[in-house]
């Protein structure tokens, strides 16, 4: 057996090379050939394996780890930190996002399947060498959704006019609506109203309700067919089991399969949240809004300094609550990370002009800003909850 240690592993296509004392030029390693649940080598890991000599080259087989590596998927991960929970035991694992290697804070989202080194301290079970493995939506990992965008402009024919190109300077490519798509399916699967059947040729499919309707206010669904295409040994990225068909009304002759009608997801457990509650207090955190936030600003913003900036906000959120005051409209509601928050309207140089979003949570008796978004984040956050007929963010 030899030992050595790992140069490099392309996660996505899962083979690397290792390098030992006597094969300084490395040996071709395959995923498939790690022994244990976890696959994915860390760059400078020590590995113990043999040698298998082959036309290609030399190549390790029986690749055991040095450090234990377990496999499991992030779970409530929001403000930067979150919790791993381990497939086989269900153990959770604390996450802070500067134990991810190889990817940025913004790319770390929940449901993210991941490797990571268990380790225990005065604090608890941590999640350390964390390696990203999956980084697709659950859209993208539960069906293949072939030309997405012919889909896209076909879902927008179909539904009622909005803007579904708020962010973009590509009219047509749909930004908005591939979004709420992604996040919609999302809160589906959490709730399981994804609805399978089979027909009497033994044809197997499934369906979501999108929660968008036509100009006839009738209800708009996703069709899936089982997926012919089988996983590859080869492949550790595992391939879709469905497949998209088309978005279509409930007349559709597939619908006469399904016992009951998909319903569409909910996202409110109590109305009152909806509603921003002017007697109610707001603390703005404006050291970890320009601190840690920063980057969100845009650039001739942040140009000004941090007092002045501090400044021009705590101005901006003044204006924001007197404008909520006069419309309680103004507070728009939005959704993310399971929770509802409520957008400001922020105007940082031009009282006329709103630049960014204050987003404003509820915590006990009173309100809590802790960030601010663009305004495209904004405008898809609060798409999930209901269309934007009016206010501040189609202006």
């Amino acid at each position: 057996m030899e030992i050595g240690i790992v140069s490099f592993f392309n996660v996505e296509r899962g083979f690397g090379r290792i390098k030992t004392q006597d094969i300084p030029h490395g040996v071709f390693v395959h995923f498939s050939d790690v022994i244990g649940e976890a696959k994915i080598l860390v760059e400078n890991e020590l590995v113990e394996f043999s040698v298998k000599e082959t036309k290609k080259g030399p190549k390790a087989c029986q690749v055991s780890r040095i450090t234990d590596r377990l496999k499991g998927t992030i779970k409530n991960f929001n403000k930067g930190y979150g919790f791993v929970e381990e497939y086989e035991s269900g153990t959770k694992y604390f996450l802070h996002h500067s134990d991810v290697q190889g990817n940025g804070f913004k790319r770390i989202e929940s449901e993210f399947e991941v490797e990571f080194s268990p380790f225990e301290s005065e604090k608890g079970l941590q999640a350390k060498e964390v390696v990203i493995i999956d980084t697709r939506f659950p859209l993208e990992k539960f069906a293949n959704l072939g030309k997405l965008q012919q889909h896209l402009e076909s879902l927008a024919q179909l539904a009622q006019p909005e803007n579904w190109d708020y962010i973009s300077q590509q009219t047509g490519s749909y930004p908005v609506l591939r979004n709420y798509l992604r996040q919609t399916f999302k809160r589906l699967e959490e709730e399981d109203k994804i609805e399978y059947t089979t027909s009497p040729d033994g044809k197997e499919y499934a369906c979501f309700n999108t929660g968008l309707v036509t100009e006839k206010q009738e209800d708009i669904f996703a069709y899936f067919v089982r997926s012919r295409r089988k996983n590859s040994p080869g492949s550790y990225i595992k391939f879709p089991k469905w497949t998209l068909r088309k978005f279509e009304r409930e007349s559709y002759r597939v619908m006469s399969y399904f016992s009951q009608q998909p319903q569409i997801a909910n996202y409110i457990s109590d109305p009152t949240h909806l509603v921003y509650d002017s007697s109610k207090r707001l603390i703005p955190d404006y050291e970890h809004i320009i601190d840690d936030r920063e980057k969100r600003f845009p650039e001739e913003f942040r140009q000004w300094g941090k007092q002045e900036l501090i400044a021009r906000l705590r101005n901006a959120i003044s204006l924001a609550e007197k404008r909520v005051m006069r419309n309680y409209k103004t507070a728009i509601p939005q959704y993310y990370e399971g929770n509802i928050q409520l957008l400001l309207p922020l105007c940082l140089e031009i009282p006329s002009r709103i630049d960014m979003a204050l987003v404003v949570a509820k915590e006990h008796e009173i309100y809590r800003a802790n960030t601010v978004i663009p305004l495209d984040w904004a405008y898809q956050n609060a798409r999930l909850l209901a269309p934007h007929d009016r206010g501040w963010l189609r202006e």
